[in-house]
């Protein structure tokens, strides 16, 4: 038997491969979701779990036992309850464990006996004929060795009889009246079935678990398809619901602290064309539905979370039950979320029920996040797929993810501006474009790694700041040559922290968990918070936005301007525009400062303040930073954020008169000009080129 498996699964595995390759043969190239279809039926083919089956198992748990009318339900129509189903099964797997082992055990031992008899020169064939028997037993044993009796079952549960063969009868396979090439062509198009029966049951009523990682996520879906025809449903989705906006929220707590949350509200939006245009927005009629807005300084992240599940018939390849779920799951949640930006942006807030007008003029950056309860990771992660595929607009894309991949993601982030960064690189929509991975852990470890970077068309930055450069060609080559990539399985360090915090507890896993890479602002980042400083969160995630270089250039900047003070007694400043993107409501202006001894410290506060305030609507840039050193103890002594857009008050507009001209950030010479000026007699100056931060 072990020879044919051995054998077979080099065939089956080509197979797979040719299967494979015949639905890519057959998709239709013109049809937009013919790529989404062949992600849903690979991610099935291949098996590859999305989620941790523990975290799974702690959601079913949780979603079919933790309300007591739907575990009622179950257990008046089904004869058991989820917990009961998670038991039985687990007992096939730990007894056939236990099976496995007691064949090692007796293996070992007759293995050893003949090879001390044959040292003593006591062996006989007896001996060494049942050292060979334990061995082939090992690896090739009888069905009854292989296989779980329902009494042991009922024994190591401690579960009664009835519960346990009602459970055996819900999960077990039932391939009657199908052939074998039936069953293979349903399991190549996406159709497996053991993904809700993974129970076989031989014909004299003894169980094999195939693999632990089966029966997991067969439990949910199983019990769900039975509720679907219970007066139970309705109770049961609502607490799905309820379930997922809790996790959601308890995910978000900790990674954005401090922040304001709005959880389940109500606000209102116009009830038609006619009140969208000429309404005041604190007036609007319609009333509708928000999940989650969180508001920390100047970013707002608007969250929808999607209960709703991905049905067996989508997971098979039915396209027009793709199109529906994902609809459902994606398109749904980015049009909220989408409703919450587009009032905060056009209107300056919002009118939210039991509040009123709530402003939100000073939001600068706003994110939409959609969380699904179901783990479809080879889709969500293909955000470019479901733009093409029109269930998302390419001006609407929010980051589309999993609640356990949520979850693990705010777990392994060290500080929030780690978190908002993931937040900007991942809703970047050409990065699924340059980046492919099987699932998003992937990609965010991708993120910790090398910074998930995409280089933007250095046409488009120069049109969204037209004060820059024209594009050098090292930055041209550079944007051409980007290649898309695949990021390959990044898990293996995350999978060791995950089973040794599972096994060992946090304190042992703690030293074992996937870090983002060392940054040279770290330390500045982390004091922002601690200062609590007006927009910290922002501020910091630009910092560590920065390449390498960049970054080591901003945590010496400080250190500079202290140690070459200006000799006429007066403040000195460093300032870094931060063009990054096409996008001009991206742009930042970083402004490195000392106060001199001779200074009041209030003077040189509004000094500052008035530079970077008259700075930033010279170059049209929507946010800036200081960072006020004191020349006397070398402190930092303010670190001072400005969000202010529009007109500018009389005092500041003089200081606009007395800047230099943004043109003055353009080169002198072309950037291939390698040869030292001609000796006319004139000297050449070269401006510092603005820094592009990634």
């Amino acid at each position: 038997m072990s020879h044919f498996v051995s054998t077979a699964r080099e065939e089956i595995d080509k197979l797979l491969h040719l299967a494979q390759l015949r639905s890519f043969a057959a998709a239709d190239p013109t049809d937009k979701l013919a790529l989404v279809s062949l992600l849903v039926q690979g991610g099935e083919v291949w098996m590859r779990n999305s989620s941790y089956p523990e975290m799974v198992e702690t959601t079913n748990r949780a979603l079919l036992d933790g309300d007591p009318e739907v575990r009622a339900a179950l257990v008046a129509e089904l004869g058991f309850d989820a917990s009961d189903a998670l038991a039985v099964l687990d007992a096939c797997h730990d007894l056939q464990v236990v099976s496995m082992n007691h064949r090692i055990d007796a293996m070992r031992d007759s293995v050893s006996e003949a090879m001390a008899s044959a040292e003593t020169g006591r062996a006989d064939d007896g001996v060494m004929d049942l050292a060979r028997s334990s061995l082939m037993t090992m690896f090739e044993p009888e069905a009854v060795e292989a296989t779980v009796a329902i009494e042991d079952v009922v024994r190591h549960t401690s579960i009664a009889e009835d519960k346990v063969k009602a459970v055996i009868e819900r999960f077990r396979l039932d391939l009657a009246g199908a052939t074998p090439a039936e069953v293979v062509n349903a399991f190549t198009a996406g159709q497996n079935p053991l993904r809700t029966r993974p129970l076989i049951v031989t014909t004299d009523e003894r169980l094999m678990l195939p693999h632990p990682g089966l029966h997991v996520f067969a439990v949910r879906e199983n019990l769900e398809e039975h509720l679907k025809t219970s007066a139970a449903w309705n109770k049961y989705a609502k607490h799905r619901g309820d379930l997922l906006e809790v996790r959601t929220r308890d995910a978000l707590g900790r990674v954005l602290p401090g922040a304001r949350y709005r959880d389940g509200f109500e606000y209102y939006v116009p009830a038609n064309a006619t009140e969208a245009a000429n309404a005041d927005p604190a007036k609007y009629t319609k009333r509708v539905e928000g999940d989650h807005l969180v508001l920390i300084d100047d970013v707002a992240i608007v969250i929808e979370d999607k209960a709703v599940a991905f049905s067996a018939l989508s997971r098979g390849g039915k396209k027009t039950r793709i199109r529906n779920d994902l609809t459902g799951i994606v398109t749904k949640a980015a049009e909220q979320a989408g409703r919450i930006r587009d009032g905060i942006e056009q209107d300056g807030g919002l009118r939210i029920e039991d509040e009123g007008w709530v402003d939100l003029s000073h939001i600068r950056e706003i994110h939409t996040i959609a969380v699904s309860l179901d783990d479809i990771s080879p889709v969500l992660t293909a955000t470019a797929e479901l733009v093409r595929a029109e269930l998302l607009s390419a001006d609407n894309i929010p980051w589309t993810v999993s609640l356990h991949d949520l979850e693990l993601i705010t777990e392994l982030v060290d500080r929030p501006s780690e978190f908002l960064l993931y937040l900007r690189r991942r809703r970047n929509p050409n990065v699924t474009l340059m980046f492919s991975a099987p699932d998003e852990l992937d990609l965010f470890l991708h993120f910790f790694e090398a910074g998930l970077w995409v280089e933007p068309d250095p046409a488009q930055v120069r049109t969204a700041f037209p004060f820059i450069p024209e594009p050098s060609p090292a930055e041209l080559r550079r944007y051409r040559s980007q290649k898309p990539a695949i990021v390959t399985s990044r898990t293996d360090a995350l999978d060791q922290w995950f089973h040794t915090r599972h096994e060992a507890g946090p304190e042992a896993a703690s030293a074992l968990k996937p870090h983002m890479a060392a940054t040279p602002t770290a330390s500045l980042v982390d004091e922002l918070q601690e200062r609590n400083v007006t927009g910290w969160l922002s501020i910091g995630t630009t910092l560590l936005s920065g390449a390498h270089t960049a970054q080591h250039k901003f945590a010496r900047y400080g250190a500079e301007l202290l140690n070459n003070p200006s000799p006429n007694g007066q403040g000195r400043s460093i300032t870094v525009p931060i063009t990054a993107s096409a996008d001009p409501a991206e742009g930042w202006l970083f402004v490195w400062a000392t106060r001199p001894a001779g200074e009041e410290p209030a003077a040189a506060k509004q000094r500052v303040m008035d530079y970077v305030r008259a700075k930033k609507h010279q170059l049209n840039l929507p946010r800036g930073v200081v960072f006020l050193y004191d020349e006397p103890t070398g402190d930092l002594r303010d670190i001072l954020y400005d969000g202010h857009i529009g007109p500018l008050d009389t005092s500041v507009t003089a200081t606009v008169r007395t800047l230099r001209p943004a043109s003055d950030l353009q080169r002198t010479i072309h950037p291939n000009a390698k040869h030292p000026a001609r000796n006319t007699g004139k000297t050449k100056s070269k401006q510092k080129r603005p820094k592009r931060k990634r």
